[in-house]
């Protein structure tokens, strides 16, 4: 089938670990969706400028959509999943199928703000992965980054999403430095989820099912779904002096 316009094929078809069926649970309407874009605009300082915007890893373009909606911006983004990228093609920039580690010079220095979120933990070798991520960007520029959060947490779940594993502040600002970022804010955020993680790592340590990403991530009800809702807004009455939490949102820039 031939990909929409707005997709511009770059590289071949390469083999990575992402489970599909997550496209198909994470809408714009999830939970947990809404609540990592509202930690994004918390961490952001009020003064942020975007500039030209780049979604590595952008998959059917969920948090491109969130940022037009909030911000205006149409942004562009990339992905080794065809079939999530035409998930994504409705919006007017183009998007991309291709792999950053290929550092084509159309794309050298060219974004001021990067959008990594949910890609990191699926990486084998980090650093040379964000040394990649920084060929495409600005000296000064802005790496906004999201990963699940505490190796502890880490089970069935991680291992059928493809994640190689999970991260604390300190060993994520290590990769970040030996790939030329410095780290200048994070936030963990989800800590009223810790206890249903930690639920579903037990549970489905248990269960032999091949619906793990559907088990460990889809709320089994909508009033569920409106239940994590309300346990987002209570949280965020604590703004960002989180101590712990499911995932980690970061806000680097890339130094000389």
């Amino acid at each position: 089938m031939t990909p929409p316009d707005n997709i511009v094929i770059l590289s071949s078809p390469s083999r990575y670990a992402m489970a599909e069926e997550w496209y198909e649970i994470a809408t714009r309407d999830h939970f947990w969706v809404q609540w990592r874009f509202q930690m994004l605009c918390r961490l952001l300082p009020k003064d942020y400028k975007w500039g030209d915007t780049f979604d590595i890893g952008c998959g059917n373009g969920l948090v491109s959509a969130q940022i037009k909606e909030r911000f205006n911006l149409e942004i562009s983004g990339c992905d080794l999943n065809l079939a999530a990228l035409k998930q994504a093609s409705a919006h007017r920039l183009p998007y991309y199928f291709y792999n950053v580690h290929e550092k084509n010079e159309d794309f050298r220095a060219k974004y001021d703000s990067i959008l990594l979120f949910d890609v990191l933990e699926h990486i084998e070798d980090p650093t040379a992965f964000l040394r990649s991520v920084a060929f495409h960007q600005k000296v000064g520029g802005s790496l906004l980054i999201n990963v699940p959060a505490f190796q502890t947490l880490y089970g069935d779940y991680d291992k059928s999403a493809g994640h190689v594993k999970r991260y604390a502040r300190d060993l994520l600002q290590k990769e970040l430095r030996a790939a030329g970022y410095q780290m200048e804010r994070s936030t963990y955020w989800g800590m009223s989820l810790l206890p249903l993680l930690l639920l579903r790592k037990g549970l489905l340590s248990m269960c032999r099912s091949k619906n793990v990403i559907r088990y460990g991530f889809q709320p089994p009800h909508p009033l569920m779904n409106s239940a994590m809702k309300g346990l987002m807004r209570l949280e965020g009455l604590f703004g960002s002096a989180i101590p712990a939490g499911t995932s980690l949102l970061a806000l680097a820039r890339k130094v000389p």
